[in-house]
């Protein structure tokens, strides 16, 4: 959260000088709070995704009109607490320990993934016309997101007894990868309140395309060869609350 403050400050600093020239330039600002449900779908055979997990999105919208008041490039600065329930079944590997081969039984394990991102999307959104007091869009486009806190749960076994521990809400920003592309694809509408205030509600679905962890991601830390890995891609829904100024 700390590493996100500087950014946003900047973003909001950023907002303020296009607002003055919202007129001449055909910017529209606002700002957003999304509630979302996300998950965490696993590429690993022995890691497989458990539920979903609640989180939060907000930051500052700013569309560009393209031409007329139909089409627009729409992006901001979007902070997204979202994360990720996962489970592995119980299963046995190898561990060579000083040249000799010894069988492990691992358990069946329960991960918690609690991931935090700021994420610049851009996207083309398409408008109606205004009908009455609203107006309706639908927009499509790509995320770039960037990871600033990770954390969950981290299993340690013990290479001599084969015991395993666990620690809660440990930081996994090791295992993480740090830079997160995705697709986004919504639907929502405004509803014009004055002037060029407007509520904002819609729908959108962020579909991440890249490994949510990096090489040194495994399902438990132990001595020996131990090359299970942790490999998935985090999406997630979101209901998209925003005003328009």
């Amino acid at each position: 959260m700390n590493k996100a403050i500087p950014v946003l400050a900047i973003a909001v600093l950023t907002a303020t000088t296009l607002q003055a020239q919202e007129t001449q330039r055909g910017v529209k600002l606002g700002i957003k709070a999304s509630p979302n449900i996300a998950w965490i779908h696993s590429d690993t055979k022995e890691l497989k995704s458990d539920g979903v997990r609640l989180g939060f999105s907000f930051g500052l919208l700013t569309d560009f009109r393209l031409g007329n008041n139909n089409y627009a490039l729409s992006t901001g600065l979007l902070l997204n607490i979202t994360g990720g329930n996962q489970r592995s079944d119980q299963f046995d590997f190898d561990q060579d320990i000083s040249g000799i081969t010894v069988r492990r039984s691992v358990e069946a394990m329960t991960f918690k993934r609690k991931l935090q991102f700021v994420e610049l999307p851009v996207l083309i959104k398409l408008r109606t016309n205004e009908i009455g007091y609203m107006t309706y869009f639908g927009q499509l486009g790509f995320g770039s997101a960037y990871n600033i806190n990770a954390k969950g749960d981290r299993y340690t076994m013990d290479s001599i007894t084969g015991e395993m521990s666990r620690e809660s809400d440990a930081n996994i920003s090791d295992q993480t990868a740090i830079f997160r592309a995705s697709l986004i694809v919504g639907a929502g509408a405004e509803y014009n309140i004055a002037g060029n205030t407007s509520i904002l509600f819609g729908v959108n679905y962020n579909h991440g395309f890249t490994d949510a962890f990096n090489s040194k991601g495994k399902l438990f830390e132990v001595e020996g060869n131990n090359k299970v890995e942790t490999h998935g891609k985090l999406s997630f829904v979101e209901l998209a609350l925003g005003v328009y100024f």
